[in-house]
């Protein structure tokens, strides 16, 4: 077999493949000689046909398979011997196999590029402050105290006001016509929330017990129920109820309700930790991103066409789900979801530049995972969610790649935080 590699730019390579004659033929009567064993030809006991009589009778199947066993073994071949590592499916231009000729064909495919590490230390970035502050704190057991009201009727002859939930049934109607499966009972809306929208809200404040509230929302034309996409829906609501949330004291009896904690200050202490956790955490993500985005704009180069675009219908495939939750359908032909499409292809871009970059640095910086730290990584999730080290082990290897990803994943982390230890960070707040 005779293999020739075409740079195509880029990443993308194109392996043309000559296989002589004499090969052709010695996979053909291997593969009828196979291929006798399994089928009843008449006039032969099974697996005793000769290879001219399996050609004759399954002229077709044995073209097919014979040329797609030389065209797997070559491109393993070619792989190996031009030493390079292909990415995404390859693309097959393979024509009708002649078993009494050579065969030529070729592969087309993206391969890991060799990139060239330019700068990628010392790099200045700004560091998000971290520190947990009072007012922090003071949301955080708000919320907590929310969470833990109770909600009572109110005692006093007054329309609803901000803050107050209401109890309410509604019905829809389109051009005064009703829609009776947007009807509801007894549905609770929270005057304050923000998941409530402006439009409920303005309908409802000021309103009594017994008092019927009128609004008017208009869907958008992409809205998944057809039938009222890009129409004006009337709601008629009935107020049943106005209710107020009571909270809760904050003491030392409310710390001991929503926790194992003795007292409030207890309480207190562990929420100054999480809070801190979580901006800790926020400040390393907006940190390693600057950093990549940074070391991508210093490396020019080509990202492979394949993994941008598996990364861009994965981001699509994120964006529709997206958008479905909030009852949207993205319609393919729109200028929304084609402007929507170019700028998750940009991003899409970067995102495996910043991939191959990590990967690449890696390599250079010969940093690795070992056994043990996977072991031990595997040990601090199971005591994080208090279960054994087999069956988060059981859990990872379930996943395609799964412990495969797990080290690449570790490798990734342990490569930024090198990259963080070697830029200058400036804290934001000084």
């Amino acid at each position: 077999m005779k293999t020739e590699v075409q740079d195509l730019g880029g990443s993308q390579k194109k392996i043309v493949c000559e296989v002589p004659s004499d090969e052709v033929q010695k996979e053909v009567d291997k593969y009828c000689k196979t291929l006798a064993k399994e089928v009843e030809v008449r006039g032969f006991r099974k697996g005793k046909a000769p290879s001219s009589i399996i050609k004759r009778y399954f002229r077709q199947q044995v073209q097919q398979e014979v040329a797609s066993q030389l065209v797997s073994s070559s491109l393993e071949e070619a792989l190996k011997e031009h030493s390079l590592t292909p990415l995404g499916e390859p693309e097959i231009d393979a024509p009708a196999l002649d078993e009494e000729k050579g065969y030529a064909f070729s592969i087309t495919l993206d391969v890991k590029p060799e990139i060239e590490i330019g700068d990628y230390q010392g790099i200045e970035l700004e560091e998000e402050p971290s520190e947990v502050e009072e007012e922090d704190l003071e949301k955080s057991l708000e919320e907590l105290q929310k969470a833990h009201g109770e909600l009572k009727g109110i005692e006093e002859d007054r329309g609803a006001v901000e803050g107050d939930t209401a109890l309410v049934d509604y019905a829809a109607f389109l051009d005064g016509e009703p829609i009776p499966e947007m009807e509801r009972k007894d549905v609770y809306m929270e005057i304050h929330s923000a998941s409530v929208k402006q439009d409920v809200k303005d309908a409802l404040l000021g309103a009594r017990v017994g008092d019927e509230r009128k609004m008017e929302i208009e869907y958008p034309d992409n809205y998944m129920d057809k039938k009222i996409a890009g129409q004006k829906v009337e709601y008629r609501l009935q107020v049943k109820k106005i209710l107020v949330k009571e909270l809760p004291k904050l003491d030392d009896e409310f710390a001991k309700d929503v926790g194992a904690y003795e007292t409030l200050e207890a309480l207190k202490d562990r929420m100054r930790e999480e809070i801190g956790k979580e901006k800790k955490s926020r400040s390393q993500r907006a940190l390693e991103d600057a950093l990549l985005e940074e070391i991508v704009n210093r490396n020019a180069f080509d990202a492979p066409r394949s993994l941008v675009e598996a990364r861009h219908a994965q981001m699509m495939k994120d964006a529709k789900i997206h958008f479905l939750t909030k009852g949207l359908q993205m319609e393919e032909s729109s200028e929304d979801y084609q402007q929507l499409e170019a700028n998750l292809e940009e991003l899409s871009e970067r995102d495996v530049k910043k991939h191959l970059l990590v990967e690449a640095i890696a390599k250079k910086e010969s940093i690795q995972v070992s056994d043990e730290e996977m072991e031990e990584k595997i040990k601090e999730i199971a005591d994080q969610h208090e279960q054994s080290v087999e069956k988060i082990k059981a859990d990872i290897q379930k996943q395609e790649d799964g412990l495969e990803n797990f080290r690449a994943n570790l490798l990734r982390g342990k490569t930024l935080d090198f990259l963080l230890s070697q830029a200058t960070i400036i804290d934001k707040g000084k």
